[in-house]
């Protein structure tokens, strides 16, 4: 349930700066930005649902909400990770490693989503059925590993945002760019 809110921030935060950080010009990109907001809801919203029934008490629920979850977490950390490679302040290396770290969080998911579904339909028994539920497993709580991890990767691109709270709400803006250790220009 906290990664959910923190990942709605963090989705939120996200999307203004990289609002920010385009050009008018750029309908295709804020377009972008747009569908990947709704795609990083979608998301938290499955996780919300998968938090709240637990595999014990409502297994069908928890299953339901988990699979588009994890897709929809995993796309929106895919194509923000690709965005991120023109817009972010973040070196080149840490852009490598956002993208690295995002298409194992793929993968492992896509051999989540294998193995379950060759559990689901009992295409096996026995042994491998055993072997298929744990490897299913592990490739879960690593999938899940890897997008708990990702918005950690935000903090130098975060670090240029400032937040003002007026009464008339809260308002993010870019600062001026100071000089990156990580980044020398």
């Amino acid at each position: 349930m906290i990664s959910a809110i923190l990942g709605a921030g963090t989705a939120s935060i996200q999307y203004r700066f990289m609002i920010l950080r385009s050009e008018q010009s750029e309908r295709r990109h804020i377009i972008c930005q747009r569908i990947l907001y709704a795609i990083a809801w979608i998301g938290c919203i499955g996780t919300i649902v998968t938090a709240i029934f637990s595999m014990r008490l409502s297994p069908t629920v928890h299953r339901i909400s988990a699979g588009p979850a994890f897709f929809f977490c995993a796309v929106y950390n895919l194509g923000q990770a690709v965005c991120l490679y023109k817009k972010s302040f973040s070196s080149r290396r840490i852009c490598h490693i956002r993208l690295a770290s995002t298409l194992v969080t793929n993968v492992t998911l896509l051999t989540f989503s294998a193995c379950m579904t060759i559990d689901f339909f009992q295409l096996c028994t026995g042994r491998c059925r055993e072997i298929y539920t744990r490897t299913g497993m592990v490739a879960e709580w690593t999938g899940f590993v890897g997008l708990i991890i990702y918005p950690l990767m935000n903090y130098t691109d975060f670090q240029c945002l400032s937040l003002t709270l007026s009464r008339e709400g809260v308002s993010i803006g870019l600062r001026e760019k100071t000089q990156d250790p990580e980044n020398p220009e």
